[in-house]
């Protein structure tokens, strides 16, 4: 791959980003620009000194923390000072006067998007529209800045009124109800406490809005809510229905559930085929952010797939059981996550030594065991079969259920960082209660029969797969078929009590 590739790449890379960054919000969109006006002015002071120049760019994306980078070294003599200096300064004056015009816009509040939510909320809260007396309202949006500043332009609006607001993104949580403690578990239980406690609370100890990314999108219960607003469009839909999914569950006591999408300001047919525009360049990006060749599956190209689910969405709730589209691999890569958890042991490098077979103990509305599995036979099967491979991921239920096979590996690792993200401190409940049943870990004998439960199942999602190419030119080839217990190395394993 040579540097103009890479170049290119980086430019459409920093066109996605704004794009998606402006769709969502002003606020966020001026605070992308400053970043990029810091970045061109430690480059030109960089240059200026005669040092190396490190470029970095961070595409910021669904809750900012999932991000793709892609860095390299310039080396100062390889440069024409001048007239890279020149385009820099040049570069500068255009994003700045782009920045300038936002942070104008932003204090003469003329945000109309914004002031269209706080329309909607007041009349919600106010008039409880939808189910009598229930206030509630769940605001997704794909970026903690977005969410931020509605955080902050709610707080203003509603001022001295009884509504409790609550922001609940990947960097942090807050809340205006001092009565509830700012964490994570707090607020969601005030939030919606006749699911997740099953009791019912005051109502100055509880919370009226959460406005959040999609760290909250999945594994919560929270149908005491029976609004959800969508700030900013996910570019899938599935995204979507996993959001509403938060609300629309068993034991609602809510007569009617509403959801709210904030489109575009533009033709669908043009916005799709920016996307398409923008899609078609992911060959490019992925030389760009990684240096490989492309690796995306044709099905990430099926815009008619996203044309009608979206067209759909605009008209109706779907259910993802209901729809008869076969769902986009786009819509279950998991690079976020993968990314993240390359981030967090890339800083913590103690993490290494810790030896395979560790296990770990936390609460979690569904009992059972969340197995890591490293496959000893690393040529059995080709890498690209499996973003995962030679690693598997499994959830069991204290009843020998698979809740979620290795197929379903994103969703294992959303569980995995639900149950974990924050929990810094030892579960002492459910700790107690795993040394009570096992004395001390001493007799651990059901949850090896889950471990092999677990590995069962593995080996019979390859035996379909298998089974499924035996009309292919090499014929049926199934290389663990002979594989036992012993094939699959446990590197860790989480007891959710």
């Amino acid at each position: 791959m040579d540097f103009d590739t890479q170049s290119k790449g980086l430019v459409y890379l920093h066109r996605t980003n704004l794009f998606k960054r402006l769709e969502s919000s002003v606020f966020s969109f001026s605070e992308t620009l400053k970043r990029l006006i810091e970045n061109i002015d430690q480059t030109i002071e960089n240059l200026n000194k005669g040092q190396q120049i490190e470029e970095n760019l961070d595409v910021e994306n669904e809750d900012e923390i999932y991000i793709e980078r892609s860095k390299y070294e310039i080396k100062v003599e390889d440069l024409r000072i001048n007239a890279y200096l020149e385009e820099l300064y040049n570069d500068r004056d255009i994003v700045k006067k782009i920045y300038d015009e936002t942070l104008i816009l932003l204090k003469e509040n003329r945000d109309n998007k914004i002031h269209e939510l706080e329309k909607i909320v007041e009349n919600k809260v106010e008039n409880t529209p939808y189910n009598a007396g229930n206030r509630k309202i769940l605001i997704f949006t794909a970026f903690a800045d977005t969410a931020n500043y509605i955080y902050s332009e709610l707080l203003k609006k509603f001022a001295g009124k009884d509504i409790s607001i609550a922001s609940v993104t990947g960097k942090g949580v807050k809340t205006t109800n001092k009565k509830v403690r700012e964490d994570f578990h707090s607020i969601l239980s005030a939030f919606s406490p006749k699911s997740k406690m099953k009791i019912e609370i005051p109502q100055d100890e509880q919370i009226d809005i959460i406005v959040g990314t999609d760290c909250i999108s999945e594994g919560q219960n929270l149908q005491d809510c029976d609004t959800v607003i969508n700030f900013d469009i996910q570019w899938n839909p599935v995204s979507l229905i996993q959001r509403f999914g938060r609300v629309d569950r068993i034991g609602s006591r809510n007569d009617k559930i509403q959801m709210i999408n904030f489109f575009p300001n533009a033709d669908l047919n043009e916005y799709l085929d920016l996307e398409r525009r923008v899609k078609g360049k992911m060959t490019t990006l992925n030389i760009a952010s990684t240096g490989d060749e492309d690796m995306l599956n044709p099905e990430m190209n099926d815009f008619n797939f996203r044309k009608r689910q979206l067209e759909k969405l605009k008209e109706e709730v779907i259910d993802i059981e209901d729809t008869n589209e076969n769902i986009s691999l786009t819509d279950l890569n998991m690079n976020e996550y993968l990314y993240e958890l390359s981030n967090y042991v890339n800083n913590h490098k103690e993490i290494n030594k810790i030896p395979k077979g560790i296990y770990s103990v936390t609460e979690g509305e569904q009992k059972g065991v969340l197995f890591c599995f490293k496959h000893s036979k690393n040529d059995a099967k080709p890498k690209n079969d499996s973003s995962l491979y030679p690693y598997y991921l499994i959830f069991v239920d204290n009843n020998k259920e698979i809740l979620f096979k290795n197929s379903q590996a994103r969703e294992v690792i959303k569980l995995f960082r639900q149950l974990c993200y924050e929990k810094n401190e030892v579960q002492e409940k459910v700790l107690k209660e795993f040394f009570k049943n096992t004395k001390n870990a001493t007799e651990m004998g059901f949850y090896s029969e889950l471990l092999n439960t677990a590995v069962n199942s593995i080996k019979g999602e390859e035996e379909e797969k298998a089974v499924q190419t035996v009309f292919d030119f090499s014929g049926f080839n199934n290389n663990f078929k002979d594989d036992t217990t012993d094939d699959f190395e446990l590197v860790s394993f989480l007891v959710v009590g």
